[in-house]
């Protein structure tokens, strides 16, 4: 790899007029610079990165961490960031805490080693004594997906998109629900309120099953379905896809007839919604909007503008419907 000296030495110009050209000085004469400039990309040249940050105070690395790389929802999210991102000059550094406090605390630290510019966080916990710990770490972040109050935040209403997905389960005729999520959950909280404001008796028809690391609720779910089987059907919403899957691969293993007598509904409408059999019912973030914002919002908080106030923006969600709620008239024999 060639360095500025050699460039110099090789083109018979000066090492400064050399930085100049590779900088984007508009000053230099065209000549020198093609010279330069074709020299430069002969012999592969590679800025030096670091060196770069020491004397213009900025690296342009961003850190991106998420929960769960594995669930399809964060790997879209990621793709929509980076090329945000890169539009803006920017390479991201990906981590995944996998919920883990202390790896999100591991891999903030590392990004202010590495002298990071900023930092797009999946937050583990919007605790509030958490959030304030965040608060407190120097250097800029925005919060993606969660709103956090206090810290500048891209994010959709989980409370009302459970709402959205309660609503819709009971205008098909569902009178019984099952909640899969992993704890406290905004998601869970409307979806519970907008059942019981529809009269729903939550102590007998409403059960949540939580899904946590290594732990296998399949009999508890198959008891459930087995309870409320007299019921005029049963409405089951997952708090993300890949839990959604996971019901799904019972109900079929139990030849339950979907939608017909259990429903199901996910959450992020990742791919595997539309290639699940039946296709799969579920909530819709605005993932490319999310990136945008994020990333406006974190080069601005790098550039120190705009920072009079916490910048929180609250998007919408969609319920995208498909055959795993839509229940049909069955033929009369």
């Amino acid at each position: 790899m060639i360095t500025m000296t050699e460039i110099a030495k090789l083109t018979g110009v000066s090492q400064a007029t050399v930085s100049r050209v590779l900088n984007g000085n508009t000053s230099v004469n065209t000549e020198v610079k093609k010279k330069v400039l074709d020299c430069a990309k002969k012999h592969n040249y590679q800025p030096n990165i670091m060196a770069q940050s020491l004397v213009g105070n900025q690296t342009f690395l961003l850190g991106m961490v998420v929960t769960d790389i594995s669930n399809p929802f964060f790997a879209e999210l990621v793709k929509a960031i980076e090329s945000e991102a890169a539009a803006k000059g920017y390479t991201l550094m990906l981590f995944n805490t996998d919920y883990d406090r202390e790896r999100e605390k591991k891999y903030l630290d590392i990004l202010k080693r590495y002298r990071a510019d900023g930092v797009l966080l999946v937050p583990v916990s919007d605790e509030e004594s958490y959030v304030e710990e965040l608060k407190h770490i120097d250097i800029p972040m925005v919060s993606v997906t969660l709103d956090l109050k206090i810290i500048d935040s891209v994010y959709i209403s989980h409370y009302d998109a459970g709402a959205k997905v309660a609503n819709h389960l009971l205008g098909m005729g569902f009178d019984s629900f099952i909640f899969v999520g992993s704890g406290e959950d905004e998601k869970e909280k409307g979806f519970i309120f907008e059942l019981r404001k529809s009269g729903i008796d939550i102590e007998k028809h409403h059960f949540t099953i939580l899904d946590k690391p290594g732990a296998d609720y399949k009999e508890i779910l198959i008891r459930r379905l087995k309870e409320e089987e007299q019921s005029g059907g049963i409405g089951i919403f997952a708090n993300n896809d890949v839990r959604a899957l996971k019901v799904l691969e019972v109900l079929k293993e139990l030849k339950i007839d979907i939608p017909q007598d259990v429903a199901l509904v996910g959450f992020d409408n990742t791919f595997i919604c539309k290639i699940a059999t039946p296709a799969l019912t579920s909530v819709a973030q605005p993932i490319e909007e999310i990136g945008r914002l994020a990333v406006e919002r974190i080069v601005e908080l790098i550039r120190k503008e705009n920072q009079e106030q916490c910048v929180r923006y609250q998007l919408d969600t969609r319920l995208i419907t498909r055959a795993s709620t839509i229940k049909t008239k069955k033929k009369i024999s």
